[in-house]
């Protein structure tokens, strides 16, 4: 009966064949998003949950408004003693040092590509780093290193590495190996191939180079001990200083503030999955209004077959065998479009896995969506089967029975098709002026900049006999990245309505006309500073006349220091960072030094490779060895709109794929209708 059941379903399929293709590929292509999409979600929402006391344990860091959102993982190395005798809360503290980049070792002049992490002793009994070889207490000294089996087996095969010695290829120290450690049961922020013990060459409050974690009692208050980091002072050479810490979960602080090496925030992942979701409901609300108008065509073979003795659950079968078969092949064409995305996908998600992981999840996700899928049908065939013989043996039309789904499925789909474009559309306009803004502040198009060189090389010397560089600004740091931050607090300025302890934090900016000039600052209101104010003239930026609530900035008072400073002249803001995050309120010097800082410098259009080359050239004849970093102002903010880029790419394909897919759709659903009647 299954052979036979198959067969008729086959049979219709082949009927139907444009309106089974169809639907055949708009389910394969839902399928796949969805799954790996709903794959990529809870991998990232999974990090670092295997330790024991996930749920308690959290990262100290700090604020810094350069970097993403301005939370920061780096803090002072002084922190966890300060945590340790200051917060009751606090369980175990430790300190780390992660070198986000792969580094290179040697062995026997064999290199490989590891992950290093510098960790106290703390780190050890905090995260329950079990010893498999060697130095069962792990008190790491300065020559003394930890391995992982993994790390073991890839660089000395099955030989035991205890006592054998390795190379830090980049300080060229050596190191030998006391212990081998098991790895991470599950993926971490903070993986690793190498224990090194933690050294803070120059510790003080000032220096935030490492990371602090720490976990806290159960039941413990975290928002009394957030809010008691909040504002605190530290003390350092006998002086008082205030500091603030920000603390945010281990398990979620991947998703919460991502870093800026992260390809796709979480949030763009959930978006798009639920755009995939809406691929596969209208595919399959198209489907099924198919195959119901095929229903109401089949109603005499149906009721001839219920004459003939076929039950109810036999003819339920029979039409339900036409929608599994259509889903099973949609799965198989789907497992094929993820065998050729596999890939591509692995590069973008970051997920270091094997390939059976993504296989045995992604097939997981189908079934549930198969099973779903043919629960609501079958629901909805019975009903609708079941009354098509009623009114077929009573001959009644039959034409109100499933109206009533196909006037539903069409509205549906017809809201969720108006509603998914408009808001397609509304975010890719959105996306796109992130991308392309000139609201930046600054013109950032064909401009680069000699962020850092360990030569004295006679940079404008250089650009002037490239005919290829326009023009060459000298003494400020590049504003993107920007290199260098500073701020101070105010707490006098005119128009002051209270009495109280209020401050706000303003950043210490330079500039003059030149800089106006070379970057295209727009002066909203007075005039730019030059060399004839002296130091006691500022302009300030669009957010900061906000914070001090002015209407007529110029030629306002504020007070720094007990020095007072007069407005000149206000900005637009120049937004360092990504135009998502808001610019903080600045307040803008004339430079004391212009020999102070890097060299930046604009090239003609198209031949910013052929100038970074000759600039690496040129450095090269000083000392081949020396290290340059060149930027590029317009590649490193698209690295800062990484996610939302791929976002507005997704966008693009998917508005396209749902065009097209809906308008073969309903010609395919016209046709069958017209046929139904005729």
């Amino acid at each position: 009966m299954i052979k036979h059941y198959l067969k008729v379903a086959f049979r219709n399929l082949i009927k139907y064949k444009t309106q089974s293709l169809v639907s055949i590929i708009g389910l394969a292509v839902g399928f796949t998003c969805f799954a790996l999409s709903v794959l990529w979600i809870r991998y990232e929402m999974t990090y670092d949950n295997f330790h024991e006391g996930a749920d308690r344990i959290y990262l100290a860091g700090s604020s810094f408004r350069l970097y993403g959102d301005g939370f920061t993982y780096n803090s002072s190395s002084f922190l966890a003693d300060y945590l340790a005798k200051n917060c009751p809360e606090i369980e175990k503290v430790c300190r780390i040092f992660y070198d986000w980049n792969e580094k290179k070792i040697k062995n026997e002049d064999v290199e490989f590509v590891v992950r290093r992490i510098e960790v106290d002793s703390n780190f050890i009994s905090m995260f329950n780093i079990k010893v498999l070889d060697g130095d069962n207490h792990l008190q790491l000294k300065k020559d003394e290193i930890a391995i992982t089996e993994n790390t073991a087996k890839r660089i000395f095969g099955k030989e035991s590495p205890i006592g054998k010695h390795l190379i830090l290829e980049e300080s060229n120290e050596e190191k030998i190996i006391v212990a081998v450690v098991k790895s991470w049961e599950g993926h971490s922020l903070f993986s690793f191939d190498i224990l090194l013990p933690f050294h803070d060459t120059n510790p003080n409050w000032g220096n935030q180079r490492c990371q602090t974690l720490f976990r806290i009692y159960p039941n413990c208050d975290i928002e009394a001990l957030k809010q008691r980091l909040s504002e605190y002072e530290v003390q350092q050479d006998g002086h008082k200083y205030p500091n603030s810490t920000l603390i945010a979960p281990l398990s979620t602080l991947r998703s919460s503030h991502p870093r800026e090496d992260v390809n796709v925030k979480l949030n763009h992942i959930r978006l798009f999955a639920c755009i995939s979701g809406l691929v596969i409901i209208c595919g399959i609300c198209n489907y099924l209004t198919m195959l119901i108008t095929r229903i109401r065509m089949r109603k005499r073979e149906l009721a001839l077959r219920k004459v003939n003795g076929s039950s109810n659950g036999g003819l339920l079968t029979l039409l339900l065998t036409e929608l599994v078969l259509l889903l099973i092949l949609s799965s198989g064409i789907g497992l094929v479009l993820i065998e050729l995305i596999l890939p591509t996908f692995k590069r973008l998600s970051q997920i270091n896995e094997g390939v059976s992981f993504f296989y045995i999840e992604v097939f997981v996700y189908i079934l549930s969506l198969i099973a779903v899928t043919v629960g609501f049908a079958s629901l909805l065939i019975r009903y609708i089967s079941k009354r098509t013989l009623l009114s077929n043996i009573n001959k009644k039309s039959n034409l109100h029975l499933s109206g009533w789904f196909y006037k539903s499925s069409i509205l549906f789909q017809l809201f969720i098709g108006i509603a998914f474009v408009f808001c397609t559309l509304v975010m890719m306009k959105q996306l796109n002026f992130l991308l392309n803004t000139k609201e930046l502040g600054i013109e950032r198009h064909n401009v680069g900049a000699v962020v850092y060189c360990s030569e004295n090389v006679p940079f404008k010397e250089i650009l002037e006999q490239m005919p290829n560089v326009t023009k060459y600004l000298s003494g400020f740091q590049t504003p993107i990245p920007k290199m260098y931050f500073s701020t101070f607090k105010i707490k006098e300025w005119e128009g002051k309505t209270t009495d109280s302890e209020q401050y706000i934090d303003l950043e210490d900016e330079t500039i003059n006309q030149e800089y106006a000039d070379f970057f295209g600052v727009e002066v909203l209101e007075g005039s730019m500073l030059d060399e004839k104010d002296g130091k006691n003239m500022v302009v300030i930026n669009e957010a900061a006349v906000k914070t001090f609530g002015w209407t007529q900035p110029v030629g306002k008072k504020i007070d720094k220091l007990g020095r007072h400073y007069i407005v000149k002249g206000v900005i637009k803001n120049i937004s360092y960072n990504a135009p998502i995050h808001p610019v903080a309120p600045a307040m803008f010097f004339l430079p004391d030094n212009t020999g102070r800082g890097g060299i930046i410098f604009k090239v003609k259009e198209g031949t910013w490779n052929i100038v970074s080359e000759k600039i690496k050239a040129e450095v090269d004849k000083v000392n081949p060895n020396a290290e340059l970093i060149l930027s590029n102002m317009e590649e490193v903010y698209d690295t800062y709109m990484k996610s939302e880029k791929t976002l507005c790419q997704l966008c693009e394909h998917s508005l396209l794929y749902m065009y097209s897919d809906c308008r073969v759709r309903y010609i395919l659903i016209g046709d069958s209708v017209l046929s139904a009647t005729s």
